[in-house]
C-alpha cells in the first residue's frame, strides 16, 4: 500500500496546483469481504452534485494509478466542506506537503456506524 499511498500523494499535488488546495483526502478500508478502499476527498471546487467533478478525480487516478491499483479501489466519495465528517478529519491532525497518517479505526468505526478495518489520512488542511 505504500507504494499506492506515494502515487496519491503525487494525485494530490497535481490535483491542488490545477484546481486549488484539498481539504481531505482519505483513504477508508470497510470491513467487507471484497476489501476495497474508499476513497474521501473533500475541496472548496468540488460539488458532489456534479458528475464532473467525479470525472477529474477519476481520470487523474487513471493518470497516476495502474489497472492492478486501481482494482483495490470501490468509490469515490466527494464531501462538501460543511460536512460534519470533513470537521471531524480536520480536526483529528493537519497534514500536509506530502505526509500521510494512519487513523484510528475504531474511533472512526465508533463515529461513522460501520467497521472500518484500516484507514489513511493523506490531506487534512483547514484553508
Amino acid at each position: 500500500m505504500k507504494e499506492t499511498i506515494d502515487k496519491l500523494k503525487i494525485l494530490i499535488k497535481e490535483l491542488e496546483s490545477e484546481h486549488g488546495s484539498l481539504l481531505i483526502f482519505a483513504l477508508f478500508l470497510r470491513e467487507e469481504p471484497l476489501e476495497k478502499w474508499d476513497i474521501i476527498i473533500s475541496a472548496k471546487w468540488l460539488n458532489s452534485k456534479e458528475m464532473s467533478a467525479y470525472k477529474i478525480i477519476s481520470s487523474k487516478l487513471q493518470e497516476v494509478l495502474k489497472d492492478s491499483e486501481l482494482v483495490q479501489f470501490s468509490r469515490i466519495v466527494l464531501l462538501e466542506q460543511d460536512d460534519p465528517v470533513v470537521s471531524f478529519l480536520l480536526d483529528l491532525e493537519t497534514i500536509k506537503n506530502g505526509g500521510y497518517k494512519e487513523l484510528s479505526t475504531e474511533e472512526l468505526s465508533d463515529k461513522f456506524g460501520f467497521a472500518i478495518k484500516r484507514a489513511y489520512l493523506l490531506r487534512s488542511h483547514k484553508n
